[in-house]
Parts: C-alpha cells; sequence; structure tokens
C-alpha cells in the first residue's frame, strides 16, 4: 500500500506564489511513487489532515509561517512526521539576529551589522552612518528569499528604502559585501550539490 504523503503549499507569507511552484514540482516528481495530497494551509488544513491521514507531511511552504517553526510546531503538536528542520532549528535559521549572534559565537565569518527599529521618529541616521560605511544593506529580519533586501549606497537612498519596508518594524543594517551568491548543501559529510544565484537586475 502507497504511503500518504501531504503537501503543504501557498500559505500566508510574501512567498505565496514561490510556494505553489515548488509544490506543484514536488507533486509531479513523486506522484507516481505515493499517495499525494495538496494542502494549502489558508483553505483547511485541520479539516484536510483529519480526512486525509497522512503518514508524512511534505513542508512546501516558504518564509514565514512554513519556515520559522510555526508550522513545525502544529505539527509536532498533531504528532505527524514532516520534512524540513525541526521547530527550534527553525526559528533560530529565520531569525537573521539570532544567526548572526550564533555566528559569531562560533567564530563564522558574517557581516559587521546592526538592529534598527523602522520608525522615522527613532532612527538615528548618524548612529548608522558611524557605525557603517556606505554602501550598505537593509533587510527584514525574518524575511526569506531576498525579500525587501536593498543595497543603499547613501542617506537618500537609505531613508527611501526603509519608507519602502514600512510593514517591517525591525530592520537589519549590514555592511554590504560585493561579490558571487553560491549556496551548497551539505548533509553530515555528503555533499549534495552547488548552485549559483544571479539576479536578473
Amino acid at each position: 500500500m502507497k504511503k500518504k504523503i501531504l503537501i503543504l503549499g501557498g500559505g500566508y507569507s510574501k512567498e505565496r506564489s514561490i510556494s505553489l511552484k515548488s509544490s506543484k514540482a514536488i507533486i509531479k516528481s513523486i506522484n507516481k511513487l505515493y499517495k499525494v495530497k495538496f494542502c494549502d494551509p489558508c483553505v483547511d488544513f485541520f479539516k484536510t489532515v483529519k480526512s486525509f491521514k497522512p503518514d508524512v507531511i511534505f513542508n512546501a511552504l516558504h518564509g514565514r509561517f512554513g519556515e520559522d517553526g510555526y508550522t513545525q510546531t502544529i505539527l509536532e503538536t498533531l504528532g505527524i512526521k514532516y520534512t524540513h528542520s525541526g521547530v527550534i532549528a527553525s526559528m533560530l535559521a529565520m531569525d537573521k539576529e539570532i544567526s548572526k549572534k550564533i555566528f559569531i559565537k562560533n567564530k563564522i565569518l558574517t557581516p559587521k551589522y546592526m538592529k534598527i527599529k523602522n520608525d522615522p521618529n527613532y532612527i538615528n541616521y548618524k548612529k548608522i552612518e558611524s557605525y557603517l560605511n556606505y554602501p550598505l544593506v537593509i533587510k527584514p529580519i525574518n524575511e526569506g528569499s531576498s525579500l525587501g533586501v536593498y543595497i543603499c549606497k547613501n542617506k537618500t537612498s537609505l531613508s527611501f528604502n526603509l519608507k519602502k519596508m514600512k510593514s517591517y518594524r525591525d530592520i537589519l543594517v549590514e555592511k554590504f559585501i560585493p561579490g558571487r551568491e553560491i549556496q551548497v548543501a551539505i548533509m553530515g559529510n555528503k555533499k549534495l550539490g552547488a548552485i549559483e544565484l544571479k539576479p536578473k537586475r
């Protein structure tokens, strides 16, 4: 009897459209091997889980509420096996400030940074400029897929881009490091492959 796999995709984050594409690709690749069903948590998650009774949930959710420990906590509570890192690992990895503190403690190189409150009444540009030189990078604390990431070459662009990020309360300001972006997946001592990300602009 084929195992039942419930694919979680879509969700509430700003990466919803990418998650739906991921789900479609996953379903296509495992559809012949398992009994597969798709579920968007925005519709009726608990009803679907109760009726389908999956052996495993394949978490194809991206960003907040999918990769930050939120969904993992629900699945742990329900006692359902799932793909993805566990609750604590997900929470730590999604929070860029906490991740940086872990990197620094373990002597892993990471760009110089500071956290600021994105409130026009409290942003101290002189403090930022005395600590970091332009160009610098700003990004949300807990967003993925480079969403809300801006390279600022001066105070004018910094102010302009912070206004575009008004929906985010906490902002990470980093030293800009030019270069190529290459990701390598490693499991234990095994290399699983590498990809280079090349933005269109």
